[in-house]
């Protein structure tokens, strides 16, 4: 039997994405009962059972996170076909659902986003600000910007910026307490930490710029500030409140600008390539595409990058 009910793969996604039948009913604009048998539908259609059911939620099946991965891609090549034809084929439209981290968000991408949906009035940017990996499926995220190393292969990465990790702090701060000259020193010093990837960055680790293999340090700091964002780290950090150790990415225009120094310039820290991550095997909108391109231009000019 072949499928030819695109309100069904509708109903898939909305399932798939808020875990209820309810929710999806209520997404989709249809009771609980008529998304229980589009379910049904499909899975007569394919001879497959796409969700297991309990009475508080569903959960797809291995050959359901097939069917919704295809159901995807299937509903944007439609969606991308319908805006190209009524834009008259030239110009970009639809709905960029990107995410990025907090400090990232805030100190780089707010202005450029809205700069890049002003020269394309055609696109609508969804910008979901987290230091957590949102899930592509789950969370419908078209692209993530994620720093490296990247634990899951079966994603496309594109990267933009090789980037490190660096240890700076304010004027302020370093009036107040002194330069430090060696990242052991950083032990005297109130270090702002902060979570990445559910872990406190506590640990921080250097190494000389020039990739000698002697000199590589690696320090266990304190301090009195601690938090869950990126973007409250450095906010503390060019408020004289302490030394942070953040991606040079993240930085925005903190070192260009005077905002913070860089300590121990003959140093790095750990390394943190920052990657423009796609779904495998996923139809890539144009829209999306250029967005990458803008990217990667974006994170090759050197106040980007912090440097």
């Amino acid at each position: 039997m072949e499928f030819d009910n695109l309100a069904d793969l509708r109903v898939l996604l909305a399932t798939a994405e808020t875990g209820s039948l309810t929710a999806a009913g209520r997404r989709c604009g249809l009771s609980t009962a008529a998304v229980s048998a589009a379910m049904k539908r499909l899975e007569r259609t394919l001879g497959a059972r796409l969700f297991e059911r309990t009475t508080r939620s569903v959960r797809p099946t291995p050959e359901g996170d097939v069917m919704i991965e295809h159901a995807r891609r299937a509903l944007e090549l439609v969606a991308e076909g319908q805006a190209r034809v009524r834009a008259g084929c030239g110009d970009l439209s639809g709905t960029i659902r990107l995410t990025a981290s907090t400090a990232m968000a805030h100190q780089v991408l707010a202005p450029w986003l809205a700069d890049f949906a002003a020269a394309h009035p055609g696109v609508t940017i969804d910008l979901q600000v987290s230091d957590a990996h949102l899930d592509f499926v789950r969370d419908g995220v078209d692209l993530a910007l994620r720093y490296g190393p990247l634990p899951d292969s079966t994603h496309i990465a594109r990267l933009l910026a090789p980037g490190h990790r660096i240890a700076c702090a304010s004027p302020a701060y370093l009036a107040r307490h002194g330069t430090p000259a060696h990242p052991t020193e950083l032990q005297a010093h109130d270090c702002i930490t902060y979570q990445v990837r559910g872990r406190l960055l506590n640990s921080w680790s250097f190494a000389p710029a020039s990739g000698a293999l002697d000199g590589a340090v690696e320090v266990r700091v304190r301090g009195r500030l601690a938090c869950d964002t990126a973007a409250i780290a450095q906010l503390w950090a060019r408020e004289g409140r302490g030394v942070i150790y953040q991606a040079e990415p993240d930085l925005g225009d903190a070192l260009p600008s005077g905002a913070l120094v860089r300590l121990f310039p003959g140093l790095v820290g750990a390394p943190a390539p920052l990657y423009a991550v796609l779904p495998s095997q996923r139809y890539v909108p144009a829209r999306v595409k250029v967005l990458i391109d803008a990217l990667a231009a974006l994170f090759t000019r050197p106040a980007a990058a912090g440097a």
